[in-house]
């Protein structure tokens, strides 16, 4: 593939021109895998793009609420190509978000999916235009329609199409991409395709692909921007895509799929290796001395360290029955969207299953940084993206500057200005570190940088990553600011509660308040404790039984922790922790 295009529409004609790809795209349909050519993957575009402009909907948002899939892809495409503005949204988003969002792009259109979508988005507003992507309902269009409307459009004018790419521009707004809100009302940052774009060609520097070998494996959500970008370079490479149908089958779909590169997030390596760990140690006293001493050592033996016989006998024994967690061709799995703890890092790379941690904001389109095949060093996010400038300013926070930062955020230049200064430089509000050879590391957020009543400062990321490191604990979450010490509220995993309840013979709620639970909780801590400074110890804690939800706004839609919510719901239970104190 040629590395000349600029924006979406010259990659489309490159793409066009090259050779045809039968097995392009796959979707799970009742459990089948269904086959989209290339070819008709970029008619079905054409026909879209061609439905889109018809419709007058150039230099307008349109909305997209639907699960990952080819469809998806379509739609974004098709709707940038048509000089409309892309906006997706979760379909898991909290109402209240999704009521901000609808208002804050001006949606008046919207690609759903099923019944409950079009009742919650009818609460906002029941003028707004729902389209169905699959359904045929009485009085609502479909995708369908639409590709019947743009063939017959391009039928009686076979020249528009290229006419309609010829317009793009390569600084043209092609998507609003909301930021996950963690405190306050999400921030819905304008990207351009010259900033998509920049991502893809990095990329493609930084990472090899055979189109014809390399088979990649989609489960994250594509509303978020980093498997959105991850699923364009995919479809420029031209490599075949396979769409997991529900994060709760992908340990299965991955023996099936048997792909060789994949995006994950930290979590999903966390629990893959808390699953790992607890099969393995199900035998004899010698099997559990066997994994315990694997599991030691390939948590904490140095990756670029020369393999000895010890290793080898390791990785036959048990480091390569735990590989087929990833099916058997596996050889890349790229990491963002949080820090990767250094433990879990070296445990992957040891075990021979190749992790790349990379870091980046929705307002970097998202990567800043990443490690690569080439330069991959443990405790780090890698070097700067091609084309990337990185510098710490004064105060340790990180910037970043290059063909990839956001044109800014929307309907909001107060918080542009902020974010983005006259130079060009987006200030991350991550502090960092950077090596003597180029490594960054993310060492806190400026924001969740607490202060207790001390004068101290605490970095919360930290020890949250460290309480939830033995998978007792689905959340964490840290409180210390203007307070006078530590304290913590913990959300216990609830597969984990019910693995203790049947070895201890009680039901979970026993269980999780028996004395023996809250030595554990207590023994654990203290370790924490002991890499602390005695301002950062955690004097008291708080386990709870609570499942933490995105509809509730105590979790965002990638997961993350709502702390400001968090915060106001258990002020109880925090107050509880400080009472003779406060």
């Amino acid at each position: 593939m040629k590395n000349s295009f600029t924006h979406f529409g010259e990659l489309y004609h490159l793409l066009e021109k090259s050779s045809p790809k039968k097995n392009f795209i796959h979707d799970l349909e009742t459990k089948e895998w269904v086959a989209l050519s290339k070819e008709d993957f970029l008619q079905n575009i054409r026909y879209l793009t061609l439905a889109f402009f018809e419709n007058d909907w150039s230099g307008k948002q349109v909305a997209i609420s639907i699960s990952s899939s080819s469809s998806w892809l379509m739609l974004d495409y098709a709707l940038m190509l048509s000089g409309a503005v892309s906006v997706p949204l979760f379909t898991n988003i909290s109402s209240k978000n999704l009521r901000y969002q609808l208002l804050d792009a001006n949606i008046q259109t919207i690609f759903i999916e099923d019944e409950s979508q079009e009742y919650a988005i009818q609460q906002v507003d029941e003028n707004l235009e729902l389209i169905y992507i699959d359904q045929n309902i009485s009085g609502y269009r479909t995708l369908d329609m639409f590709l019947v409307q743009g063939k017959a459009l391009d039928e009686g004018n076979p020249t528009l199409f290229s006419e309609l790419l010829g317009r793009i521009q390569a600084d043209n707004l092609s998507t609003i991409v909301y930021t996950s809100g963690t405190s306050g009302n999400p921030k819905g940052v304008e990207l351009s395709h010259r900033n998509l774009i920049s991502q893809i060609k990095a990329t493609a520097e930084n990472y090899y692909f055979e189109k014809n070998e390399d088979i990649a494996f989609s489960f994250l959500p594509l509303a978020h921007i980093f498997e959105r970008m991850v699923m364009h370079f995919y479809i420029s490479q031209e490599v075949s895509i396979y769409f997991a149908d529900d994060v709760k089958n992908v340990g299965l779909l991955l023996k099936e799929v048997n792909p060789t590169v994949m995006t994950v997030v930290p979590r999903l390596l966390e629990k893959v290796y808390f699953k790992m760990k607890t099969k393995a140690m199900e035998g004899n006293v010698l099997k559990k001395g066997l994994v315990m001493l694997a599991f030691y050592r390939a948590g904490t033996k140095d990756p670029t360290k020369k393999v000895n016989v010890l290793d080898r006998l390791l990785d036959r024994l048990v480091y390569k029955k735990l590989r087929l967690a990833f099916g058997e061709r596996m050889r890349m799995m790229i990491s963002g969207g949080a820090a990767l703890s250094d433990t879990l890092y070296r445990f992957y790379l040891n075990i021979g299953a190749c992790v790349y941690q990379g870091y980046g904001l929705t307002e970097s389109s998202p990567v800043i940084a990443s490690n690569t095949p080439k330069e991959n060093k443990v405790g780090t996010c890698g070097k700067p993206f091609p084309g990337v400038e990185v510098k710490l300013s004064h105060t340790g926070e990180l910037l970043a500057k290059g063909p990839n930062i956001m044109l800014g955020y929307h309907n909001n230049e107060d918080a542009t200005a902020k974010a983005k200064d006259e130079q060009g430089w987006l200030h991350t509000g991550d502090l960092a570190k950077i090596d003597e050879e180029g490594y960054i590391t993310i060492t806190g957020r400026a924001k969740e940088l607490l202060k207790t009543s001390t004068g101290k400062y605490v970095s919360s990321v930290y020890i949250e990553q460290e309480l939830k490191k033995n998978g007792w604990f689905e959340q964490a979450m840290v409180v210390g600011d203007a307070k006078p010490y530590v304290v913590a509220l913990l959300f216990i995993e609830h597969e984990f509660l019910g693995s203790l309840a049947k070895k201890m013979n009680t039901t979970p709620l026993k269980a999780l308040q028996s004395k023996k639970f809250k030595t554990m909780v207590e023994k654990y801590i203290k370790s924490i404790n002991k890499k602390l400074n005695h301002w950062e110890k955690i004097r008291e804690h708080k386990v709870l039984a609570d499942e933490l939800n995105i509809e509730e706004g105590f979790l965002t839609p990638s997961m993350k922790l709502a702390k400001e919510a968090l915060q106001m719901y258990y002020s109880v239970e925090i107050d509880e922790m400080y009472k003779d104190h406060v």
